[in-house]
């Protein structure tokens, strides 16, 4: 495109044979850093039995010893292929020194010399890089070719790949307004009223919306799109639903019903400005509730007389 962009690269060491896994990726949200392993486990053929992570907050929300707070994209995903994640400590190098070492030689010997068109043509030549030229090098500690490393039996160990396919979702947290929605990116979901003010836990899928409130599943909405607002009339007390589900078509036909003078009333209101106009509109055509219609459309008569 002309643009400069900054490109990340994602690289998964296996500890034993020191084979890995490079994907180019131009973000890095959970999206992406989900995906990476996915594509990482499929690369090798199973998953590791614990994976020592960096401390990203897309995967580690809050790095601890003894109690860290995982991402929860990310603890599901290790839920589906059995992994545990042990997070590196803080400022410990050491704890992750396999990989650590390694992005010098990612940077230097990958991206040297090379001229690239597109980010698909970017990753295609980060795989055969990894199989025909890291693979086969002669490892500085080991002494041995990664590649025939990882096709021992040592490596064989790893866990095979569950039949169902993950599905990658994005968790985010978002305050219930007023108006009783959400906003989860530029897209607005509707929420039960009873809820207005919480703050709730939203799991973000490819189709499907999930809202949670403690844990416990409070709302599902399918996803939309872009700018768009999905609302359920039901998650509104009935009142409010009633008044926002009322469209100008719904006043000027309730009012002629009620007689000519009203209907011209309230049609004159919805000539400009309609939608500002509706609330007064809704207390006109109350006022047959509490005098009667006969005698509502006697006053609008004068109303009309007097302009």
């Amino acid at each position: 495109t002309g643009k400069r962009r900054k490109l990340w690269a994602f690289a998964l060491i296996l500890s034993f044979s020191r084979h890995m896994f490079v994907r180019i990726v131009t973000r890095m949200d959970q999206r992406e850093w989900l995906m990476c392993h996915i594509l990482a486990f499929d690369f090798f053929g199973g998953a590791p039995k614990r994976i020592i992570p960096d401390n990203l907050k897309t995967g580690i929300i809050k790095p601890d010893l003894y109690d860290p707070k995982f991402n929860q994209g990310y603890e599901e995903l290790a839920h589906h292929y059995g992994v545990i994640i042990d997070p590196a400590r803080s400022s410990k190098p050491r704890d992750k020194a396999r990989v650590e070492r390694i992005i010098p030689y990612i940077r230097d010997s990958f991206w040297s010399g090379r001229d690239f068109t597109s980010l698909e043509e970017i990753n295609k030549q980060a795989t055969d890089w990894c199989l025909k030229v890291a693979g086969v090098r002669q490892h500085g500690t080991t002494h041995q070719q990664p590649l025939t490393l990882f096709r021992l039996a040592e490596e064989r160990q790893l866990k095979p790949l569950p039949v169902l396919p993950f599905e990658i979702v994005t968790w985010h947290q978002a305050k219930v307004a007023h108006d009783c929605h959400i906003q989860v990116g530029s897209t607005l979901y509707s929420v039960p009223y009873q809820h207005m003010g919480k703050t709730v836990d939203v799991k973000l899928g490819s189709r499907v919306v999930e809202i949670y409130l403690d844990y416990e599943l409070i709302k599902t909405h399918l996803r939309g799109g872009k700018g768009q607002k999905i609302t359920d009339w039901n998650d509104y007390p009935p009142e409010k639903a009633a008044f926002f589900q009322r469209t100008p078509d719904w006043y000027r036909q309730r009012a002629s019903l009620i007689g000519t003078s009203t209907g011209e009333t309230v049609g004159s209101l919805l000539e400009e400005h309609a939608f500002h106009n509706l609330r007064q509109c809704q207390g006109i055509l109350r006022l047959a509730e509490k005098y009667g219609q006969d005698r509502l459309e006697r006053a609008c008569t004068r109303a009309n007389a007097f302009g």
